[in-house]
């Protein structure tokens, strides 16, 4: 495995490395940049004939300088395609980019790719059809500057990266090489292993995918985008390019650029993990198949078309992706790779049998937005910042996945943010800047049926994301009750809703225990100060408790231990005779467990005996009747 710091000190090597020889010698298989920046709340910027490319990042962040408010959005995918540097010229956007950067916006995607016709490879890969990948990739990548750069002139690509990223390196984290160039025109990508024609065992035929070339080339496309980006900034990411179907990645790893068949030779001595150091994916659960199973005993299909199975989806797809990874040796042999997701939502209408409705869609980018970070995702750029029709004109779902409402309809700074838009903002307004903690989260004890995490600011201080998970097929409708654990001495509670980001109302509760709902709620905590123990429970090493109590439905012994030690844990009635044991002469780890006790016990009272080496401590507790 690779720490932080070997990594850093392997950076600083390699940069020096590539300042003296102008072009790399390490790969991705050596190193891949360490991140320690903060998670990036992104959006895809579309395109609407009135508005201008600042005007859309003015309502994507917000422009303080002429009043106009933004959703949360604080970084961007745009394009820079060859063919439209080629025509308007390689400094056309530089402007806007300096206009992003004056609002905060950061820590950008910028795809690539897309020859002008003079620099298409003019090969039919496929008969009868155009390729779009750019001619004389092959030619070699570097000539020492007989031209005047340091890269092949001839190799079209080669020169078009060397000049886009040297321009606009300073407003670049990831490189996204291509979008979607596994499009699937023929439902090939979605066929398992011993089905005819699966890309887990054939390599994508160039009529089916959307580069209409074999996948040596695309892996070609990795080589050159490694070499020439990292030779300018060896800290960007390189990413392979919105996928969505990990057997393309898989086809991916397992060929080389060599063009003739993909083999490993002297010339072509690496497969295509080699060339990228971040992996790039889009997630549309409600069209992946992440809300339905098939059932024999109906014959049908069955649905969970709600916010917390299409928030899963996009973890189980990011999980399949990282398998393939590790299936060639990434995170084990090789450095782990980054993982982003540059497109990403679900409707706001119901359309066939997909999910649809502004709560489901709100609730989703919340819950995703959670999610990923728990699982070291480091951005999401939702699709898209505004709709493309409204919803009387809408024929499709992506007609209606914006963070504003159809921003064709209206001129420029009329814009209207949706529920999900205003989602989106809260959740961008209250955790931006903060980390996910895994162990506050651990701490939390968080039961069945209540999800959610914690994230720590600079400050030490805490902000709780919760929610009653959705169960139901096309309902939003959950509601469970939570208590903070006593030893987090919760004492009020400062909640927000979801549209916090528009009504800027905070409800206290002076408890530590609230009702859940479907939509997510965010939560700050005032504390008392920790009580001295009863007699017999003081203890530096752990917290003992039991509670509520007396307790009628249920409750919960909660202990937390500073360190790994072995345990006992049983109740007992008032007699000593031993009802239950939770835990005995066990090993546990450092960190927060909890034991339930339910409301099988007679009304009466009771203890709970924790052993902790050889030392006992108990707590009291009551059942009282359930009427």
């Amino acid at each position: 495995m690779y720490h932080a710091l070997q990594k850093y000190l392997l950076i600083l090597f390699l940069t020096a490395t590539v300042a003296a020889q102008g072009q790399v010698n390490f790969t991705a298989n050596d190193t891949v940049p360490p991140f320690s920046g903060d998670f990036a709340y992104g959006s895809n910027m579309g395109y609407y004939p009135a508005w201008e490319d600042m005007q859309l990042a003015d309502i994507a962040a917000g422009n303080p300088a002429n009043g106009v408010a933004g959703v949360g959005v604080y970084s961007l995918r745009p394009a820079l395609p060859e063919h439209f540097l080629e025509q308007y010229g390689y400094d056309v956007r530089l402007e806007e980019f300096q206009h992003y950067e004056s609002l905060d916006i950061r820590n950008n995607t910028i795809f690539v790719g897309y020859p002008s016709d003079a620099h298409k490879d003019q090969t039919e890969f496929c008969s009868g059809t155009e390729s779009e990948v750019f001619a004389n990739m092959h030619l070699p990548i570097w000539d020492d500057g007989a031209n005047g750069t340091p890269v092949n002139d001839e190799n079209y690509y080669a020169l078009y990266l060397y000049r886009m990223v040297t321009m606009y390196k300073d407003y670049a984290k990831y490189w996204e090489i291509s979008n979607e160039p596994d499009f699937d025109y023929t439902n090939h990508a979605w066929l398992p292993p011993g089905e005819n024609g699966n890309w887990w065992e054939n390599n994508p035929d160039p009529c089916q995918n959307a580069l209409k070339a074999p996948i040596f080339y695309y892996v070609r496309m990795l080589r050159i985008s490694y070499e020439v980006i990292k030779s300018i900034d060896p800290e960007a990411y390189v990413a392979i390019g919105g996928l969505g179907y990990p057997s393309f990645l898989d086809a991916v790893l397992r060929n080389t650029d060599n063009p003739l068949n993909g083999s490993t030779t002297s010339e072509y001595p690496l497969k295509g993990g080699a060339y990228f150091d971040c992996m790039s994916f889009h997630s549309y659960p409600h069209i992946d198949g992440s809300l339905r199973y098939w059932s024999n005993d109906i014959d049908d299909f069955v649905y969970n078309r709600h916010s917390d199975a299409a928030a899963d989806g996009v973890i189980e797809l990011k999980n399949e992706f990282a398998d393939v990874l590790s299936q060639y040796g990434y995170g084990q042999n090789y450095p782990q790779k980054a993982f982003i997701i540059t497109e990403c939502n679900i409707p706001r209408i119901a359309f066939d049998n997909y999910i649809g409705s502004e709560e489901a869609q709100s609730n989703f980018l919340i819950k995703t937005l959670v999610e990923v970070q728990k699982e070291g995702v480091q951005q999401v750029c939702v699709f898209n910042l505004g709709e493309r029709r409204s919803e009387s004109e809408a024929t499709s779902e992506f007609h209606l996945m914006g963070l504003y409402e159809n921003l064709n309809d209206v001129d420029p700074y009329m814009q209207v943010p949706t529920q999900s838009g205003i989602a989106f903002n809260t959740t961008s307004s209250l955790l931006d800047g903060k980390k996910y903690d895994a162990q506050e989260t651990n701490d939390l004890l968080l039961p069945d049926g209540v999800k959610g995490a914690a994230f720590i600011s600079d400050d030490g201080t805490y902000t709780y994301v919760l929610w009653a998970e959705t169960k139901t097929d096309r309902s939003e409708l959950a509601t469970r009750e939570y208590t903070f654990p006593p030893f987090l001495n919760a004492d009020t509670l400062f909640v927000k809703e979801w549209d916090f980001a528009e009504s800027s109302s905070t409800e206290i509760v002076v408890s530590p225990s609230i009702q859940l709902s479907g939509s997510p709620v965010f939560i700050n905590i005032k504390t008392i100060p920790n009580e001295p123990p009863p007699p017999g429970n003081e203890n530096e090493d752990f917290f003992f408790s039991c509670f509520p109590n007396p307790y009628a439905e249920a409750m919960d012994i909660v202990l937390k231990l500073e360190r790994g030690s072995k345990i006992s844990l049983a109740v007992f009635d008032i007699s000593g005779h031993e009802i239950e044991t939770f835990v005995y002469r066990e090993k546990l780890n450092g960190g927060a467990y909890k034991y339930t006790v339910d409301d099988e016990l007679p009304p009466g009272m009771y203890f709970c005996r924790l052993e902790v080496g050889r030392e006992d401590y108990y707590c009291k507790f009551v059942r009282i009747p359930n009427y």
